[in-house]
C-alpha cells in the first residue's frame, strides 16, 4: 500500500513540475505584452526630461549672470532677441537694446539702413570693444548688398574688402574694412557679417578701441559667425 501510496505522490508532483513548465512561457508572455506599456512611459519620462533640461538651459540663457560662463543670444527670451541666434564668448556680456535706443544708436553712428538691436561688451572679459548687432525688417536683398549699404552709411571708410562665406549654415556676406579715426593717425581695422532671415536682416559687427583690441577680440566674433542659426 505505502508503495502505491508514494508512486501516486509522484505522479502529483511530476503533474505539478509539469504544468509549472507549461505555465512559465504563458507568464512570460504576459510580462512581455506588460512591457510595452513601461517602455513606452519610460520614453515618455525621458522626452519629459529632455524637454524640462531645454526649458532649464533657455531660461538659464536669459539670466542676468548667463554670460560669465558664455551664453547663447538670439532666440526668445535670452538676453537680445534677434533674427538669428549665436554663441557669446565667455564673460562677453549681451545687452538687448529697446527699439528706440536702437535707433538712435543708429542715428548716432550714421545708420539708416539698420537699426541696434543688441550690444556685446568685452571689457568683462579684458578688451576694449563690443560686438555689435544690428537688425532690418523683411527685405530681400542679398547679405552683400545688406553690408553694401551698411557700410556705405559709415562715415570716413577708407578701405572695403567684401568676400562671400557662411554663418553657420546660412550664406553670408562678410566685409573687413577700415576707417579714418580722429584721433589716430593710423587706419582703424573693423569686420562685419551679414545673413537674411525671413524676420529680416542681420549684421554683426566688431569695432575696438585700437587695431591690437580689434585683432585680440576676432575668436570671440568668429565663435559668434561659426554658431550662427535662424530662430524659429
Amino acid at each position: 500500500m505505502g508503495k502505491y501510496k508514494w508512486g501516486a505522490v509522484s505522479a502529483v508532483l511530476t503533474i505539478g513540475m509539469l504544468a509549472g513548465c507549461s505555465a512559465t512561457p504563458e507568464k512570460g508572455g504576459e510580462t512581455a505584452e506588460n512591457a510595452s506599456p513601461s517602455a513606452s512611459a519610460a520614453a515618455s519620462a525621458n522626452a519629459a526630461k529632455k524637454d524640462d533640461e531645454k526649458k532649464d538651459e533657455k531660461a538659464a540663457a536669459g539670466s542676468p549672470d548667463a554670460w560669465k560662463k558664455g551664453t547663447r543670444v538670439g532666440a526668445a527670451g535670452s538676453l537680445c532677441e534677434l533674427p538669428v541666434s549665436f554663441d557669446v564668448a565667455k564673460m562677453w556680456q549681451p545687452k538687448g537694446l529697446k527699439p528706440e535706443d536702437g535707433k538712435l544708436l543708429g542715428e548716432f553712428m550714421g545708420h539708416k539702413s539698420a537699426r541696434g538691436a543688441c550690444e556685446i561688451d568685452a571689457k568683462p572679459a579684458g578688451h576694449i570693444g563690443f560686438i555689435r548687432v544690428w537688425t532690418t525688417d523683411p527685405t530681400k536683398k542679398s547679405p552683400r548688398e545688406v553690408l553694401e549699404e551698411f557700410t556705405g552709411e559709415q562715415p570716413r571708410v577708407l578701405k572695403k574688402e567684401f568676400s562671400d562665406t557662411k554663418a553657420g549654415e546660412l550664406p553670408a556676406a562678410e566685409v573687413s574694412y577700415t576707417t579714418k579715426s580722429p584721433l589716430k593717425d593710423e587706419p582703424q581695422q573693423e569686420r562685419a557679417f551679414a545673413v537674411v532671415t525671413p524676420k529680416g536682416a542681420a549684421v554683426v559687427h566688431l569695432g575696438g578701441f585700437d587695431n591690437t583690441e580689434h585683432k585680440d577680440m576676432l575668436p570671440a566674433y568668429e565663435r559668434a559667425k561659426k554658431s550662427v542659426a535662424p530662430v524659429s
